[in-house]
C-alpha cells in the first residue's frame, strides 16, 4: 500500500477515510485513468490500511510518517556515514558569527528566520534508519527562537561561541539549523550554523538574500512573498538516484574510472608520523601574494587562454611535486553542482568532491603543463554529476581510517565577495572569518589550499591537519608555493626541470647542513675507516635506510663482512 500512496503524493493528491468511503482531493490536474484504476483494484486493501492507520482527514494524509521518508543523497550518505563513525563530529559544521545592526528588531528577526526555515525543507530534515536499516531523511515541523544570553565581554563570547560550534548537531532529532544569541551590553551577536549534510558554500548566498528580503517585507508590514521553488532537496536526491543509473552511470564510471587508473597516494615526508585514525584538529596558514604577482599570473592565464585557476593549480601541482618527489598527483577540487537550473535557488548539499589526476613531465615547459591541466579540469566538469563515493567504490579503494580517499590535498579558488556590497549588510556586520576560524580549528582534509581572487590581489589559507604536520613546516611549503609561482612568472616557457625548488631560507639551510667537511686520513681506504668506527663508536648511528631505520657503526661492519664472505665464496679469486 505504501508505495501506492507515496505515488499519489507524489501527484500531489491526498486521500482518506470519511462516512464509509474513500475521499480524494487533487489539486489543478485530475489523477490519470491508469491512476484511478489502480485505486479501484486496491480499494478494499486500501481502506484497511487508512483505517488501520486511523486517517479520516487530508492532514492525517499528509502527516502520516511512512510517506515522509525521503532517500539520502549520495553526499549526505557520506556525511551520515563519516558522522556515525565519529560518534558526532563538528568538522562538518559551517559557523556564521555576526553583530546585528542598531535597528534590528530580533523579535522579526525570529519570523524571517523561519520564513526562510518553513520554506527549505533541508533545513527542518533528520535523519534516521527504518526497521531495515534503511536510512532516510523526515521533514518535521520546526521553528527558531531566538533567545538574548548576556555574556561579560569578548573572551566570554568567545568560550560561549566555541563551545556552541564544537557540540555536535543530533542528526537523528534536530533541525540542521542552529541559532544562538549573546549580549554584551547594547552589542547583540548570533550565531547561525548549519550542518553540511544540508547546506554548502552556495547556500549561504541563498539564504543571506531571502532572510534579507524577508526581514524587510515583514518591516514594511507585507507578508514576504518569495518565489515558489522549483522542487525541495529530497526531490533533487530522488532524481539524483533515479538518473544515475543505466548508460548515464556506465559512462560517468568508464569516465572516472579510466583517468584515475594506478592513482597513487601523495606522500610528502611530513616529520610527523600518520595516526592510525583521522584526526580533524586543523589549523591556517595565511597567504597574500600581492598585487603585482597576482596580475602577472592573470596575465598568463589570459595569454594562454585559460583560467587563473588553472595557472594557480598548476603552480600548487609543482610544489606538491617538488615536495614529494612524486610527479603523478591526484588533487582534489570542489564542483558546486549546480548545472540544472532548478537547483539555482536550493538550499541543500549540492557541492560535489572532483579528483583531478595530474602528471607532471619535467621535460614540459609551465605553458604545456597549462594546457594539460586545462583539458583535464575540463573533462572532470564534463563529467561532474559522479558522486565522489561512487566513484571510490568503483575503483575498489581499501579504506583507511588514518586518510580520506583517494586524495588529501584540496584546492580551490573563489571570486572574493566584498561584503560591503552585501544587501545583509543593513541586517548585521559578519564577524571577520578568520576570528570564527580561530574558534573552529578544523581540517578536513592533510592540506587545502583555500585562496580567494580579490579585488586588490590573490590571498587565502592553507589549512593542514595538525596532527600531521608542524607549522614551521607549512610555512616552508607556503615559501616554495610563492617560489614556484615567482619562477613561473619570469619564465613560463623554460622545462619544468630547470625549477629551482628551494627558497633563499631552504638554501640557506642546506648549505648549513652540508658545511660539515672533516678531513679523513689519506692512508685508509673506507672499508678500515669503517671498521675504525665500529671499533671505537659501535653504537653512533652511520647511516638511515630508505625506510628510515637506523643503523649503527657496529651493524654496518657486521652486514658488510657478511657480504664480503658471500662474495669470496662466490668468487674465490676475487
Amino acid at each position: 500500500m505504501l508505495s501506492l500512496l507515496a505515488e499519489l503524493k507524489d501527484h500531489n493528491l491526498s486521500i482518506w477515510l470519511q462516512d464509509g468511503g474513500l475521499e480524494l482531493s487533487f489539486g489543478a490536474q485530475a489523477p490519470d485513468a491508469a491512476l484511478v484504476a489502480k485505486l479501484k483494484s486496491n480499494k478494499t486493501q486500501l481502506m484497511d490500511y487508512l483505517e488501520a492507520k486511523a486517517i479520516f482527514s487530508k492532514d492525517a494524509f499528509n502527516t502520516l510518517p511512512e510517506l515522509n521518508r525521503h532517500p539520502l543523497s549520495f553526499a549526505q550518505e557520506r556525511l551520515l556515514f563519516i558522522e556515525r563513525l565519529e560518534n558526532g563530529t563538528n568538522a562538518y559544521h559551517i559557523p556564521f558569527l555576526v553583530e546585528l545592526s542598531e535597528h534590528i528588531e530580533l523579535a522579526r528577526l525570529t519570523q524571517a528566520l523561519n520564513i526562510v526555515l518553513d520554506r527549505h525543507e533541508v533545513l527542518r530534515s533528520v535523519y534516521r534508519q527504518d526497521e531495515q536499516g534503511q536510512d532516510y531523511q523526515e521533514v518535521l515541523s520546526a521553528s527558531i527562537e531566538i533567545t538574548p544570553n548576556p555574556v561579560a565581554d569578548l573572551a566570554a563570547l568567545n568560550t560561549a561561541v566555541k563551545q556552541a560550534i564544537s557540540t555536535p548537531f543530533d542528526l537523528a532529532n534536530e533541525p540542521m539549523f542552529k541559532v544562538c544569541c549573546w549580549t554584551i551590553g547594547a552589542e547583540r551577536y548570533v550565531l547561525f550554523m548549519w550542518h553540511h549534510i544540508a547546506f554548502d558554500g552556495w547556500s549561504t548566498e541563498i539564504f543571506m538574500r531571502e532572510l534579507h528580503q524577508a526581514y524587510f517585507m515583514l518591516a514594511s508590514g507585507k507578508m514576504p512573498e518569495l518565489p515558489a521553488l522549483e522542487l525541495q532537496y529530497q526531490d533533487y536526491a530522488k532524481w539524483q538516484r533515479e538518473y544515475l543509473s543505466g548508460d548515464t552511470l556506465t559512462k560517468l564510471l568508464e569516465h572516472w574510472t579510466d583517468a584515475l587508473a594506478g592513482a597513487e597516494q601523495l606522500e610528502l615526508h611530513s616529520p610527523l608520523p600518520r595516526p592510525n585514525e583521522y584526526q580533524y584538529h586543523g589549523a591556517d596558514h595565511r597567504i597574500h601574494l600581492g598585487r603585482e604577482r597576482s596580475e602577472a599570473l592573470k596575465a598568463i592565464a589570459k595569454t594562454q587562454q585559460t583560467s587563473l585557476y588553472v595557472v594557480l593549480l598548476s603552480s600548487w601541482a609543482l610544489t606538491l611535486q617538488a615536495t614529494s618527489g612524486q610527479s603523478d598527483l591526484v588533487i582534489g577540487t570542489p564542483s558546486d553542482n549546480r548545472h540544472l537550473s532548478q537547483t539555482q535557488n536550493l538550499i541543500g548539499f549540492l557541492v560535489n568532491s572532483l579528483a583531478l589526476p595530474i602528471h607532471i613531465d619535467n621535460a614540459l615547459d609551465f605553458n604545456a603543463l597549462l594546457q594539460q591541466i586545462h583539458q583535464t579540469l575540463k573533462a572532470a566538469k564534463a563529467h561532474q554529476d559522479l558522486p565522489f563515493d561512487k566513484l571510490v567504490d568503483a575503483l575498489k579503494l581499501q579504506r583507511d581510517p588514518s586518510r580520506h580517499p583517494l586524495f588529501q590535498m584540496m584546492f580551490s579558488l573563489e571570486q572574493f565577495k566584498n561584503n560591503s556590497d552585501d544587501s545583509s549588510q543593513q541586517l548585521f556586520t559578519p564577524v571577520h572569518e578568520s576570528q570564527v576560524k580561530a574558534l573552529h580549528k578544523v581540517a578536513k582534509f592533510d592540506i587545502s589550499l583555500l585562496l580567494q581572487n580579490g579585488d586588490k590581489e590573490v590571498f587565502g589559507d592553507i589549512n593542514y591537519a595538525t596532527a600531521l604536520f608542524p607549522s614551521d613546516w607549512i610555512a616552508t611549503l607556503a615559501e616554495r608555493f610563492i617560489n614556484i609561482i615567482d619562477q613561473v612568472i619570469a619564465r613560463t616557457a623554460q622545462p619544468l626541470a630547470k625549477i629551482v625548488l628551494q627558497n633563499r631560507t631552504e638554501t640557506d639551510t642546506l648549505r648549513a647542513w652540508h658545511n660539515n667537511a672533516e678531513s679523513f686520513a689519506t692512508d685508509k681506504d673506507l672499508a678500515s675507516l669503517v671498521e675504525q668506527h665500529a671499533a671505537n663508536t659501535p653504537e653512533l648511528t652511520a647511516m638511515l635506510t630508505s625506510s628510515g631505520e637506523a643503523l649503527s657503526y657496529a651493524e654496518v661492519n657486521g652486514k658488510a663482512n657478511v657480504l664480503a664472505q658471500q662474495i669470496l665464496a662466490q668468487h674465490p679469486k676475487a
